[in-house]
């Protein structure tokens, strides 16, 4: 895991979000201001306050040429870059007193340097870490100069390409440094929040560094996204008071304004907490309100439970409704109350049996199939209730025999055929099913038995739960999908009438 400690403070993915106050040209000139800068900034949560190291004419011309004033939609528009920069610049002689204050008031102090002479002053003041402009890091030379002291180095990107801101990684490993710190940076004052980019952040973390953000805009969301994607250093402005005037005091954050980011990011990084599943201290007495599976009526010992009898509601006592398509066409053990919660003492042996068996159609039972499917009753309850043409049902029966998604089984009870069960694999783990029963065969108690020991065809083609639709006037069905252990009917309008959705799940929830 990367990381560094400037000063005493550790910049690392464990450790908490470092805070720079950035002092730029928020003092005026004026000693006083950037003591009492230093200490506001000490005040409002910052670990560290940085300063910039540079005079006019080692970095720019002083020049009226066009090339030389400043063009940007800001306070600096007109002025030339020299003038600017001489407002601008934090005294040299300043910065050994700025130091020692912010070392007395816990802060880390370290700065910017702009050429190599800079670099050498703040070598010689001791600085514990170098920060690199973005403007600068194409300067590879002033980026080695730098690391070569083997303090950590804080990047910022800015404008500088992927590639520019890797060549400058590369450069510090080279010369044996990778306490590196890349700060992602939108070079505008101020900067919009919709052009920062923050996503980039997860680009510079493959660059096995620190992530941060340079932040110049006015408000506090930069900040809290970028620390929510894993930053670990926030940079903003800072100044004491906005009316103090001077080049950089339009995006600079005053006290409260500071104080108030710092406050928030460390409710984000709360908020992020760690890794964690499961009820937190704070949720536990919540548990006590999830669902959970509940006797819904009084149950005679060994009558078979249904979803009319057992159901999913709240509280949590009884048993997690996971269970429920396990529970359901059981008997019950003993007689149950309505109200009770659910345990697995309460539920005794599938209801079924092994009354029926079913065997794989063949053309041989066509002329059956084609009785059954006739059957008035059959037909009756059926979504189109017209009569069976031979022609269509060898067609049909055709389809269906060749169809790898689909199973046609004959089912059997002591030796003879008693009607047909159809499963469809309409989608990847659902199964519809369709059956009818010999009209000899009905009110023997065999439609639930045919539906239950449909349940192992539906795990032949890969479905994990058997969904079917049951004409809402057909109360024999309807008992018999309950009886098999269907749940989840729900009304279902079609043009051939009023249907009642229903499923069973045939696998196991969870592993």
């Amino acid at each position: 895991m990367p990381g560094f400690n400037i000063g005493s403070k550790r910049v690392a993915d464990d450790a908490p979000v470092y805070f720079v106050a950035e002092l730029s040209a928020n003092h005026g000139q004026s000693l006083d201001k950037a003591l009492q800068t230093v200490e506001a900034a000490a005040k409002a949560g910052a670990d560290a306050i940085k300063l910039q190291t540079y005079t006019p004419d080692t970095l720019t011309l002083k020049s009226d040429a066009p090339p030389f004033v400043v063009k940007t939609k800001n306070v600096w528009a007109g002025r030339t870059l020299h003038d600017l920069y001489a407002e601008a610049m934090t005294p040299w002689e300043w910065h050994e007193r700025l130091m020692k204050a912010a070392a007395e008031l816990g802060l880390a102090c370290f700065s910017t340097p702009f050429d190599a002479t800079a670099v050498q002053f703040l070598a010689d003041l001791n600085v514990p870490a170098w920060k690199v402009a973005s403007f600068e890091v194409p300067d590879l030379a002033l980026v080695e100069a730098m690391a070569r002291h083997g303090k950590p180095m804080i990047i910022s990107s800015g404008m500088a390409s992927l590639a520019e801101v890797e060549a400058a990684v590369r450069v510090c490993h080279e010369v044996g440094n990778r306490d590196i710190a890349v700060l992602r940076c939108t070079s505008a004052y101020p900067a919009d929040p919709r052009s920062m980019d923050l996503r980039s952040l997860e680009i510079l973390r493959g660059l096995g560094v620190v992530i941060g953000l340079s932040d110049h805009t006015r408000d506090n969301v930069a900040a809290i996204t970028a620390v929510s994607l894993g930053a670990r250093f926030i940079e903003k402005h800072f100044i004491v008071d906005r009316s103090w005037g001077g080049p950089d005091a339009f995006f600079s954050l005053e006290p409260a304004d500071f104080r108030r980011l710092v406050d928030e990011v460390r409710t984000c990084e709360a908020a992020l907490g760690r890794p964690r599943f499961g009820p937190s201290a704070e949720e536990q007495p919540s548990l006590a309100f999830r669902r959970s599976l509940f006797v819904a009526r009084d149950v005679a010992a060994g009558q078979v439970l249904t979803c009319d009898d057992v159901r999913s509601v709240r509280p949590s006592n009884g048993l997690s409704p996971q269970h429920l398509p396990a529970v359901l066409g059981r008997t019950a053990s003993r007689a149950l109350k309505a109200a009770e919660p659910l345990s697995w003492e309460m539920v005794g042996p599938n209801a079924q049996g092994e009354r029926v068996s079913l065997r794989p159609a063949t053309e041989a039972d066509s002329a059956a199939l084609l009785a059954w499917r006739n059957d008035p009753e059959t037909r009756s309850q059926s979504r189109t209730t017209a009569p069976v043409e031979l022609a269509a049902h060898q067609q049909w029966l055709a389809r269906v025999l060749g169809d790898p998604k689909r199973r046609l089984n004959i089912a059997e009870h002591e030796g003879r055929a008693v009607g047909q069960v159809r499963l469809d694999l309409v989608r990847d783990g659902t199964a519809e099913l369709s059956f009818a029963l010999a009209p000899e065969a009905r009110g023997k108690g065999l439609s639930s038995a045919l539906l239950v020991a449909a349940e192992a065809s539906a795990r032949e083609l890969g479905a994990v739960t058997i969904v079917a639709e049951v004409r809402k006037t057909n109360e024999r069905s309807l008992r018999a999908f309950k009886r098999a252990g269907y749940y989840g009917f729900a009304e279902r309008k079609r043009p051939e009438g009023e249907f009642l959705g229903c499923e069973r799940r045939v696998a196991r929830y969870g592993p």
